[in-house]
This record gives structure tokens, C-alpha cells and sequence, in this order.
């Protein structure tokens, strides 16, 4: 989510004179606090984005003062969302620099990386994998940012989940929302669960992640990473940190199978995350990348979200979702 400015004096100008002198046209308000139209339009802008303007009833396509009580409120309850959003992005962060740490300071010791190991074709990455999923023996720890699975990858599979289920291993695995409603992937998931193992989803995922135990991490597209290639660490540090990096994306996924926490105006976390990648100004082809779905359903969803929030543009849109705190 943008951070937006603070109020100033000049904004607080143009508040005070829609609130108390009940004036919206630019022009006019301009030649009231004794400066220029493009200045005034900045600061509606500004005082849209923070909530102390909302859509006129009265008078369509205008702009009304927000109670001022009620513009505080709404302010101290932006900024306790941002907080949190800014905190769990540093848990995030967190862990995954502690990654880098170790791998730097390992580094500083050998010379190269110690305890990983580069994976650079498609052969050496399944063998490694069909040897760490042998022998596993607690816990298998994925995340899966690609497309929904297929029934030719699941029957590949099932022998080896098969082995590790017999011998007590739990498997908690996070893939993309936009596989939910696939047929094979929730097919896999039941059969999973009944095995005592979960599936969640999450609007996004930051890379292609299998921890074993607390013994391995295998990491695959890393923005930059060549493909086919993955990243093997056994270094325990490492691994614990992937596995804090994990954990922090299951606290706020979803189980495929349930319904998850409500969100505001029966959003699901599919749709306040693409709202919240729009405000941060990525397009919708980097949207789209982000939540695994292709440009025309990311489209597709947009115009389905401006109809709901009854906005004719997305800035209209960006400000009803604002005011209706669905972002």
C-alpha cells in the first residue's frame, strides 16, 4: 500500500474551506485561499486518498468534507493497517535476510557458499528431490507459486507422499488463491487431508520453496534465477529461516477447504490483495504475474470490482475501497 503524506497547511486550507464554506469547485476554491488551481487539485487529491473527502450524494461527481471526528477515526484506523502491514512484510524481511546473513558469513569463512549447492537442470533437481523426500521423517514444508497442479504431476507424486505419510511425516503446503477452484488440485488436497496433512492458499508467494525436516531448503524462482535451476542450502540457519519465512505466509493463508476469515464487503484474499497491488502501482500484467493469473481474468476481476464498488474509473474505485476499508 502507498504511504500518503501528511497533512499541511495549504491541504488543511482547502478542508476547512469545503467544510465550513461548502465550496468544491477548484477554481473557485483557488481564488478563495489565494493560489493556484493545480495546487488545489493536489490537495483534493490528497485529502481523497486520507478519507476527508468522500463521493457527494447531492451533488454527483463532486466531493464532500468528511465530519472531521470521523476523519481522524478513519486516519488512525489507516495507519494501525499500514503498521501491520509494515510489520509483517518485516517478519518477512526478516527471515529471509537472516537467509542472506548466513549464507554471507559462511561465505566469509570458505570462500564460496557453504552448505548450498546449485541445481542447473531439470534431472538433477528431480533426483535431489526424490532423495530428500525419502528421507524425510517429521515434516515437508512447500510453497508452489506455478499453476494448478495436473493429474499426470499428483499420480507422479502420490508414491512418494505415499512412503513419507506411512513413516509419520505431515506435509503443510501453500499454493497460489487462483488454484482453489481447480478440480485436480482440491481432489489432491482431500486426499492430503485425510492423510493428516493441510493445504492453504495465498494471494501471493515470494519464490518455489520445499523445506525437509529442518535438515534442507530447496529454492526455486528467485527474480533473477535462471531457469531451470534451484538453490539447495543445508545449512541449519538457513534452513530455520526459510522455515520462519514459511511460517509467517501460513499464519495469513487459507485453508483450500474452508472458508477463511471474512474480509470487508465479502472480499476474498484473492481480491483485497490485487486492490492493494493496484494502489501500490503495479500494472496489470505485474498483477496478474503476481497472483498467477492471466491479464484478461486479472481484467476481469478489476471490472467486476469497479461494479461492486458502483466506480466508473479505477481512481473512483481506489477511493470507494478506501472509505469502505477494503484495502
Amino acid at each position: 500500500m502507498d504511504e500518503v503524506s501528511s497533512l499541511d497547511q495549504h491541504t488543511l486550507g482547502v478542508y476547512r474551506a469545503i467544510l465550513f464554506h461548502k465550496e468544491h469547485d477548484p477554481e473557485r476554491l483557488a481564488k478563495l485561499l489565494s493560489c493556484t488551481t493545480g495546487q488545489v487539485e493536489e490537495a483534493l487529491d490528497l485529502l481523497t486518498r486520507l478519507s476527508l473527502l468522500a463521493p457527494s450524494r447531492d451533488s454527483p461527481g463532486r466531493m464532500r468534507a468528511v465530519n472531521p471526528s470521523l476523519g481522524l477515526k478513519v486516519l488512525l484506523q489507516r495507519e494501525e493497517r499500514e503498521l501491520a502491514s509494515r510489520q509483517q512484510r518485516i517478519e518477512q524481511n526478516r527471515a529471509a535476510l537472516a537467509a542472506l546473513a548466513a549464507e554471507y558469513t559462511a561465505s566469509g569463512r570458505s570462500g564460496g557458499l557453504d552448505g548450498a549447492e546449485i541445481l542447473d537442470n531439470v534431472d538433477d533437481i528431480r533426483t535431489r528431490l526424490e532423495a530428500l523426500a525419502e528421507s524425510c521423517t517429521r515434516e515437508s514444508l512447500a510453497f508452489h507459486p506455478g499453476k494448478a497442479l495436473t493429474e499426470e504431476s499428483v499420480e507422479a507424486g502420490r508414491p512418494l507422499n505415499e512412503r513419507a505419510m506411512e513413516r509419520g511425516v505431515r506435509f503443510r503446503t501453500i499454493y497460489l488463491d487462483s488454484v482453489a477452484g481447480d478440480r485436480v488440485t482440491r481432489a489432491h488436497a482431500q486426499w492430503m487431508a485425510e492423510r493428516s496433512s493441510e493445504i492453504r492458499t495465498s494471494p501471493t508467494l515470494p519464490m518455489r520453496l520445499l523445506i525437509v525436516d529442518t535438515t534442507a531448503a530447496v529454492v526455486a524462482g528467485l527474480p533473477g534465477q535462471a531457469q531451470p535451476s534451484a538453490l539447495l542450502f543445508s545449512s541449519q540457519p538457513v534452513v530455520l529461516a526459510m522455515r520462519a519465512l514459511f511460517e509467517a505466509y501460513w499464519e495469513h493463508a487459507s485453508p483450500l477447504n474452508g472458508p477463511g476469515d471474512a474480509l470487508p464487503g465479502g472480499l476474498t484474499p484473492q481480491e483485497r490483495k490485487l486492490l492493494q497491488l493496484l494502489a501500490s502501482g503495479l500494472t496489470d500484467e505485474a498483477v496478474a504475474r503476481a497472483l498467477g493469473i492471466g491479464v484478461r481474468t486479472e481484467r476481469r476481476i478489476v471490472a467486476d470490482l469497479m461494479e461492486r464498488l458502483g466506480a466508473s474509473s479505477r481512481f473512483e474505485a481506489g477511493v470507494q475501497a478506501t472509505r469502505r476499508e477494503w484495502i
